[in-house]
């Protein structure tokens, strides 16, 4: 009878492990627009992650170079993710509504989703190490 509990007992835990589900995938990095394209940012804050926000144009090399080396240095951090945002040339709604004024331009977001850093230019090479810090946070 014991071994019967046992084995009864075994399986129920298996079973509620297995229901409980697997941990969700969340993707790196995701382009949110289209080409100018109004975009709901905080709709596409991922919660108990850090979110980088890209605002860039095709136009701009520099963005391109940027976005590389940032994305090289979290590439191992699954909590820190880039949501990508195409501006365009700068005179479309989606860069009024954002205040962009000049690219490279990151906004990054706590794991609460509150925006603590706009970083711009070459500041925006900061972000993978102030998204560890927001990470480390309570």
């Amino acid at each position: 009878m014991q071994l019967r509990s046992l084995t009864l007992a075994i399986t129920l835990t298996a079973c509620v492990a297995h229901t409980a589900g697997p941990s969700v995938s969340v993707a790196k990095s995701v382009q949110l627009n289209k080409t100018g394209e109004v975009v709901d940012i905080s709709a596409a804050l991922v919660p108990d992650h850090v979110t980088i926000v890209d605002f860039w144009a095709e136009s701009c090399g520099a963005c391109t170079v940027v976005a590389g080396k940032v994305e090289a240095q979290i590439a191992n951090e699954p909590r820190i993710v880039v949501r990508k945002v195409d501006v365009g040339d700068g005179f479309t709604a989606v860069a009024k509504a954002n205040d962009i004024s000049a690219l490279p331009h990151y906004n990054v977001y706590d794991r609460r989703r509150r925006l603590r850093y706009i970083l711009i230019a070459n500041d925006c090479l900061r972000a993978p190490q102030l998204a560890r810090e927001l990470l480390a946070e309570e």
